[in-house]
């Protein structure tokens, strides 16, 4: 499911919002009119909650997936919101430009309940972006970056560019951030801001962008060019060469990495995420153990998995369906592991043969001494068991040989 905004003309004109319910391949109209003023912001924090933001003070609130829409008062002296953003369901943070042609930044931590103004703003703001739940950057006017660490309620500014010159886009993940210049630059960073290296590409305005959380990131603009980068930001390609038509405004990936942009003339382009393989793979713990020892296994799996299939030789219990499960293996021996997934029409399996490696050791060594102790080690005749928790147990003695006495 998702959603796009707009409105008809460029400035102060009838507004739109539309949805698809199938990733993108249709899409319909859940709001418009005459009467509506120009949509500029859109951020939606569940399938059916989600906030609108325009000109003309205008933003309004759905809780019922776009069906109706409830207007709603953020603050005053504003002439029009420029951009809008989410971390989670309850914090917000939404950018307006003010008739004193001043900017400020709103936030709430309710969901929308109630909205505050941010202090230590000094800049006309074009963008926003949350780098973590606390951790947020505005971007604009003399190519300007400011940083709020406390959630957005103040600012700081942590780098100035060319007077005259804006930063039109922004987007961060941790320390890893980009901004796009409207003269073709692109500034990215990889220590939370503080120092700034540029690539020059020619006469782009970058206003779409979208970092990932490895060293990768994509922007946007003119033309509907979109440069990528697989080296947090050293060096960019052009990933797709645009039509020419449409300019980019937002660049938005879903968590399957389906991608998609939107821009002028009504342009939206999707790109499909590759297919994930399913393959099923695990890990132990540990492989070389003790009889009677636990081992805990880990689910290295990838695709979209339904269910987990375990079957363990020689161990207790002897199946699982739980995703990481942990097992006891009770004799000695070499065991086989085997894991099953399944996606509901298709499945993996993976058998990795002699696996787990269980031996009788010496003694007792292999007993957790904080879990329990046992006096006197090695025994003849009398054997004390001391539990230093409130458990139950269960206790076999075995020969040295092995042989269960």
């Amino acid at each position: 499911m998702g959603y796009a905004a707009g409105m008809q003309y460029t400035y102060d004109a009838e507004g739109v919002v539309i949805k698809t319910t199938d990733g993108g391949d249709t899409w319909t109209t859940v709001l418009s009119g005459v009467n509506q003023d120009g949509i500029e912001a859109i951020c939606f924090t569940s399938p059916d909650t989600g906030f609108i933001a325009g000109w003309n003070n205008y933003f309004a609130k759905t809780t019922d997936g776009g069906a109706t829409w409830i207007g709603m008062n953020v603050g005053s002296d504003i002439w029009f919101f420029q951009d809008m953003e989410f971390w989670d369901a309850r914090h917000v943070a939404v950018v307006s430009n003010l008739n004193s042609e001043n900017s400020a930044v709103y936030i709430t931590s309710n969901g929308g309940q109630s909205w505050t103004s941010s202090l230590g703003i000094n800049q006309n703001i074009q963008d926003l972006a949350y780098a973590d739940a606390t951790t947020l950057y505005i971007v604009g006017a003399n190519e300007k970056v400011s940083k709020s660490t406390n959630g957005g309620s103040f600012w700081t500014e942590i780098y100035s560019g060319s007077p005259g010159k804006f930063l039109i886009g922004v987007d961060f993940n941790k320390d890893f951030g980009v901004a796009g210049s409207e003269d073709g630059e692109i500034l990215f960073t990889t220590d939370g801001g503080e120092t700034w290296d540029d690539f020059a590409t020619g006469y782009h305005n970058f206003q779409g962008v979208h970092v990932f959380d490895a060293d990768s990131a994509y922007i946007g603009g003119t033309d509907e060019d979109v440069y990528k980068t697989t080296n947090w930001g050293n060096s960019w390609v052009v990933e797709d060469n645009g039509s020419g038509d449409s300019h980019i405004y937002k660049i938005k990936f879903t968590e399957n990495n389906t991608g998609f942009l939107c821009g002028s003339q009504g342009m939206i382009k999707r790109k499909i995420a590759p297919p994930i393989v399913l393959q099923a793979d695990f890990t132990a713990d540990k492989t070389q153990i003790c009889n009677w020892e636990q081992v805990h296994f880990s689910d290295l799996s990838t695709g979209e998995i339904d269910s987990w299939q375990w079957y363990f030789e020689g161990g207790s219990p002897e199946t699982s369906s739980e995703q990481n499960p942990s097992v006891f293996f009770t004799q000695p021996g070499l065991y086989d592991v085997s894991l099953t997934i399944n996606t509901g029409t298709m499945q993996s399996t993976v058998v990795k043969e002699n696996y787990i490696q269980s031996e009788i050791c010496p003694a007792t060594n292999h007993l957790n001494p904080q879990t329990f102790s046992v006096m006197p080690n090695p025994a003849q005749d009398m054997l004390n068991i001391t539990l230093n928790e409130s458990q139950k147990a269960i206790i076999q003695i075995f020969e040295i040989s092995g042989k269960l006495v």
